[in-house]
């Protein structure tokens, strides 16, 4: 079970990254015309909201995870 968790926070780490990255990209894009700066905002918005998601998933995963190495090394 903890093998799984550390998988699966592994894998949000890496699609974090993902996010990050097209976040950084995408700030970086210029911009003409109010259109066009609308939805990069909208889009910008969005990915830091998905980003915002998975560090919280990855930090409830690793608590999971912390919890059930604790609970088995204490002979609970």
């Amino acid at each position: 079970m903890a093998r799984d968790l550390e998988q699966e926070i592994m894998n949000l780490q890496k699609e974090l990254e993902g996010i990050q990255k097209d976040r950084e990209v995408l700030r970086l894009q210029p911009c003409f015309g109010d259109a066009e700066i609308r939805a990069k905002d909208a889009k910008y918005d969005d990915l830091g909201r998905r980003a915002a998601i998975l560090r919280e998933t990855i930090w409830d995963l690793a608590r999971k995870r912390q919890l059930l190495i604790f609970g088995s090394t204490s002979g609970g």
